[in-house]
């Protein structure tokens, strides 16, 4: 027990320490895709990726602070007791769960407009409108929010003296006396089953097809790029640019998707445990050490996934790089 203690005090420091540089980035994409504006609609569903995963980051740390020697010393100080396993899944891992499927549905979104813009690449305007970009965005973001509230109903907390340590107990319980009830239940199975099953193939399935037509479609471009006459002699140059352009999507959306199913794998794994042995490997069974532990590796990874993204926009996108370094080498 000792050892597994200062395993997730390690932990949880290198949680914050990921949250801090994640916050920094989600903030910064946040601000230069503001100032690129949202004529595209695509920076749009990049803001709302920013701040789905800014989110997820914050929740995160409140977790891993949870079980940090900060943590301990507080409630030492205050001379409290808690269950800080209980504790910190209704104020931390909950929250990080509603928002990690967010940022999946979101991720899937980004995918499958990508895959519209290649299969209807003269209509897509009309059909991927920026208001239908903000209504499916609001959409994302209210089914993978709502679930999370359902496992705060019914639930209470009270305050208790233990005379053995001179200390006050928060507790936390639901109204029906048992650690669950029914709306934990159908939240936990949506979370472990429904979402994380849904936004894998969602995401598998539209990155695929993506890479696939965009491959085929710049093959096609190449080859009856040879058959234009030299009449129109910038036709080349706009066929080198819309190849380079696609390229660059087509790098953004792989790499984001590849490092979320790399990195919400763990997770996902963890919950369909949970859901499967739910009385014993839980929050609240014989095996909720494990629980805390794999938890914290798992959020860590959903971490790395939420902060790595501005990475890739640096990368691959040109106009990203120039905004980003106006913001801070601007000259008057």
């Amino acid at each position: 027990m000792g050892q597994l203690l200062v395993v997730i005090s390690a932990l949880s420091w290198t949680m914050l320490a990921t949250g801090t540089i994640g916050i920094i980035g989600n903030i910064l994409t946040v601000l230069v895709y503001v100032k690129l504006g949202f004529a595209e609609t695509i920076n749009i569903s990049y803001v709302a990726l920013a701040v789905s995963d800014l989110c997820c980051i914050l929740s995160s740390m409140v977790a891993g602070f949870c079980y940090s020697p900060a943590m301990q010393a507080l409630l030492t100080h205050f001379r409290l007791q808690v269950d800080l396993a209980k504790f910190t899944n209704f104020i931390g891992f909950w929250p990080q769960f509603a928002f990690s499927r967010t940022t999946a549905f979101l991720t899937a979104w980004i995918s499958l407009e990508r895959c519209l813009c290649v299969l209807f690449p003269t209509r897509v305007r009309l059909i991927i409108t920026r208001k239908v970009t903000k209504i499916v965005i609001t959409a994302i973001f209210f089914i993978g929010c709502c679930p999370a509230v359902l496992a705060y109903v019914e639930i209470e907390t009270g305050w208790s003296f233990d005379p053995n340590t001179n200390t006050t107990v928060l507790l936390m319980f639901y109204s029906s006396g048992s650690d669950r009830n029914i709306f934990n239940g159908i939240a936990t199975m949506l979370y472990s089953v429904v979402y994380s099953l849904l936004s894998w193939i969602m995401v598998t399935t539209c990155t695929i097809f993506l890479i696939i037509r965009l491959r085929q479609s710049a093959k096609w471009r190449s080859a009856n790029a040879s058959a234009v006459s030299g009449a129109d002699r910038n036709f080349p140059n706009i066929q080198r640019k819309v190849n380079m352009r696609e390229n660059r999507i087509t790098k953004t959306v792989v790499m984001i998707a590849c490092v979320f199913i790399a990195c919400s794998l763990p997770k996902s794994v963890q919950s369909l445990v949970v859901l499967i042995w739910r009385h014993e490997y839980s929050a609240y069974g014989s095996l909720r050490s494990l629980v805390v532990l794999n938890a914290g590796f798992a959020m860590l990874l959903g971490e790395i996934n939420s902060s790595t993204n501005i990475i890739f926009y640096i990368i691959t996108g040109a106009k990203f790089r120039s905004a980003l370094k106006q913001m801070f080498f601007h000259k008057s």
